[in-house]
């Protein structure tokens, strides 16, 4: 009879718990080869037979010391004496750290679960397992608690989070080195886990040993909180989402009395919930930037996002991406959905609301979207664009896209709202002309002059 490790039945109960084992299909391991992520492999090497699911494993060469094409070698030839399928890939994890303003460990972490998810696409794996154990845990808790977390960070690291599971989320390090040796699983280290220069190190070498020497079994209480903070935090998440309006058309719109009836934390919930409806995760200063919108404001956030607050509709969109700067030449051109006609002259003619008539100093004209800052010279003074906007009526949510007249790259103009006071016309001198036309989009206007009718 096979004599079954101790581990791998509390192992198997805590994936059971979680439904993190198919019972058909391919699990694939992410494997360093480092003593936590070997054992895994070997352990669900060991199940995957018992429980009707195939192993694969997974390595990602972060390109970072010169021993790591050691580490991979010795990947290989492990899962070539074990018939395991292998799955290897790389990346400069430096260059894409520089390029992306990202910390090496970040960087790494991006790359990494990057590789992961297209290889358990590309092999058709239907979960991704990870060695994070207990003390991993911990480290995350306090590294995120350090940085001052809410409650979704104190949560820790997540059992299952897609399609990636994590088996030995509730295991110790000792247990993990208990079973290594007496499985005979052999493991390359990683000295890099030993450089108290990242702060992560610094938290599992100095820190946690500390605070079990003060408190033995600090990291599983640690860990046991986060475990009670990330049921507390999904009921509030539930409680939230009850609350929210589905997206349509490119807007989630929470009515103020609603938003209004809720506490400061569930308020902040709503505005983190309407953001990852077009997944964007907003951060605690966007959030109560958002809140703090009064009627009538408006705001930008990332990835195309904006919030407008109206007097009874808070709104979150996603803004239509802005059109390219348009050089203007004399005659008609296209710029969206505008029509623009420019055309010199030698007398000044009546300004409108779609006309705008400067006087001709030379230099480029240029049609392009208001990037919300500048200030034009008015009769009385100056005035920024923003308030000459507001001046206007123009609702805030419509300002990026209409169009703004520039000379030589400064804000000269905008039709319906202002031209700068410094370029008016004089009689007798030559001005140039140029006429604005919003084509009826519902009409299926084709150009100046044409109604859409047949």
């Amino acid at each position: 009879m096979k004599r079954i490790d101790p581990l791998t039945g509390r192992v198997l109960a805590f994936c059971e718990a979680w439904d993190m084992l198919p019972r058909r299909g391919t699990v694939l391991c992410a494997v360093s080869g480092g003593r936590d992520s070997m054992a895994l492999l070997h352990l669900l090497s060991g199940l995957g037979p018992e429980r009707g699911f195939q192993i694969a494993a997974a390595h990602f060469n972060h390109r970072l010391r010169p021993e790591a094409d050691g580490d991979e070698a010795f990947v290989r030839s492990w899962c070539r004496e074990r018939h395991i399928p292998l799955t290897c890939g790389a990346g400069d994890v430096r260059d894409f750290a520089a390029r992306e303003g990202l910390c090496i460990e970040d960087a790494a972490r991006q790359l990494r679960y990057a590789f992961l998810e297209n290889a358990a696409r590309d092999m058709g794996a239907s979960r991704i397992a990870a060695a994070h154990h207990r003390e991993d845990n911990a480290e995350t808790v306090l590294l995120h608690l350090l940085r001052g977390a809410g409650l979704q960070g104190l949560c820790g690291i997540a059992p299952v989070r897609g399609r990636i599971v994590r088996p030995l989320l509730e295991t110790s390090r000792d247990e993990i080195d208990g079973y290594v040796k007496r499985n005979g699983v052999p493991w390359v280290e990683d000295e890099s886990n030993r450089d108290a220069r990242f702060t992560r190190n610094r938290l599992r070498l100095e820190v946690l040993p500390l605070l079990e020497e003060m408190t033995p079994g600090a990291a599983g209480r640690i860990a046991a909180a986060a475990a009670l903070l990330r049921e507390e935090n999904e009921h509030l998440r539930r409680e939230a989402e009850a609350l929210l309006p589905d997206a349509e058309d490119s807007a989630v719109i929470l009515p103020v009395p609603v938003l209004n009836k809720q506490d400061a934390a569930m308020g902040r919930r709503l505005i983190r919930g309407m953001g990852r409806k077009f997944g964007v995760e907003l951060t605690r200063e966007q959030t109560e930037a958002v809140l703090a919108l009064r009627s009538g404001g408006y705001l930008d956030l990332p990835q195309g996002l904006c919030a407008v607050r109206k007097s009874h509709r808070l709104i979150l969109q996603k803004q239509p991406p802005s059109l390219p700067p348009l050089v203007l030449r004399e005659g008609e051109q296209d710029w969206g959905s505008w029509w623009i006609t420019f055309r010199w002259s030698g007398e000044p003619a009546e300004e409108g609301p779609d006309r705008v008539v400067l006087r001709d100093t030379g230099g480029e004209l240029t049609v392009a979207a208001w990037d919300g800052t500048g200030r034009m010279a008015v009769e009385n003074g100056s005035r920024t664009v923003k308030r000459l906007f507001a001046d206007a009526g123009i609702p805030v949510e419509r300002r990026a896209e209409h169009p703004a007249l520039f000379l030589n790259g400064i804000i000269a103009a905008v039709p319906g709202v202002a031209a700068d006071w410094t370029l008016r016309p004089e009689a007798g001198k030559p001005c140039r002309i140029i006429v604005f036309q919003q084509r009826d989009q519902e009409a299926g206007t084709d150009g100046p002059g044409n109604s859409g009718a047949g």
